[in-house]
């Protein structure tokens, strides 16, 4: 059986184009001749080209990311997964479940914000068959994404970590914490813009 090298390449897509352009066409065809030599494959996943505007519709995006990461490290040891880092966070979608608990408490922290609850109420639904009970983003359906993007962009707004705050509580749920701020390391400590 032949060796397999699968390499997930991860970054912001429109400040890094070069880069990523000179990974395809300078080094990966090194890479996959270096492997052919030694009897072994090498396969790039770059889902720039990958994902496809029905699964984005659907908002299985970072799922669809996720699995394919996943099956870099189950089939390759290491290195299995490039990241290339720039100046830009990148794009950062809305969670696609919230546990129901932790929507009951964002409603909460929203009671001040009617246009923004109905907004939250609107394009998230409850799953009550999924164990523990959910509540999940509901597909774009017809939106394109440029229709789509003002209205991720208010879902980002009201699921900020500073509107979700029920009294009592400190901070938004795990599963929305942070959205739509800038990123935080593991002690709550802003990182750089």
């Amino acid at each position: 059986m032949t060796r397999l090298f699968r390499l997930f390449v991860s970054s912001t897509f429109e400040d890094l184009q070069m880069e990523r352009e000179a990974l395809h066409t300078r080094v990966f065809p090194e890479l996959a001749e270096l492997c052919l030599k030694r009897g072994a494959r090498f396969q790039p996943i770059d889902l720039r080209w990958g994902v496809s505007e029905e699964a984005g519709r659907d908002q299985r995006t970072m799922q669809i990311c996720f699995e394919e990461i996943a099956r870099c490290q189950r089939q390759t040891r290491r290195p299995n997964f490039l990241v290339l880092l720039g100046d830009r966070y990148g794009w950062r979608p809305v969670p696609t479940s919230i546990p129901a608990d932790e929507f009951a408490a964002i409603l909460d922290g929203l009671v001040d914000q009617p246009a923004d609850r109905r907004l939250v109420e609107r394009w998230y639904h409850g799953d009550d068959n999924a164990v523990p009970p959910t509540h999940v983003l509901r597909p774009r359906a017809s939106l394109e994404g440029e229709q789509w993007l003002p209205i991720e962009r208010q879902l980002h707004e009201a699921l900020r970590d500073r509107r979700c705050r029920p009294a009592g509580r400190a901070g938004a749920p795990a599963s929305v914490r942070g959205v739509g701020d800038a990123p935080r390391n593991r002690t709550g400590r802003l990182l750089r813009p």
